[in-house]
């Protein structure tokens, strides 16, 4: 596992049992989840029989997304994947973290228990 992977799952492990703020930007689109995190584990794409799956942090817990009318709309399951190729972690505070991958750039901001 790659340094920055192993330290954004570690600060991510330590907010576990707090709901974080999840906005993801990819090309002109951005999307915001709300998510309670109970737990984050590790998934290598050598793990996985499709081959488009690639390594991802894996946030389990339960979250909901704002869809275009404003309203939160549940995830459909009990996890986000948080795909980690090429992830540069640019800070990683106590209550904030910004990150970029190959697909996206990640802000990431801690919530309330």
């Amino acid at each position: 596992m790659e340094q920055a992977v192993q330290q954004l799952q570690e600060w991510l492990a330590s907010e576990a049992g707090k709901t974080i703020v999840i906005e993801k930007q990819e090309l002109e689109d951005v999307d915001t989840v709300h998510f309670s995190l109970e737990s984050v584990d590790y998934r290598s794409s050598g793990d996985v029989i499709d081959d488009y799956l690639g390594d991802a942090l894996i946030l389990r817990g339960t979250g909901s997304t704002l869809n275009g009318d404003g309203e939160l709309v549940p995830l459909p399951q009990p996890s986000y994947e948080l795909a980690v190729s090429g992830l540069q972690v640019h800070s990683a505070e106590a209550e904030k973290a910004e990150l970029q991958t190959e697909r996206a750039r990640y802000t990431i901001t801690i919530g309330e228990a």
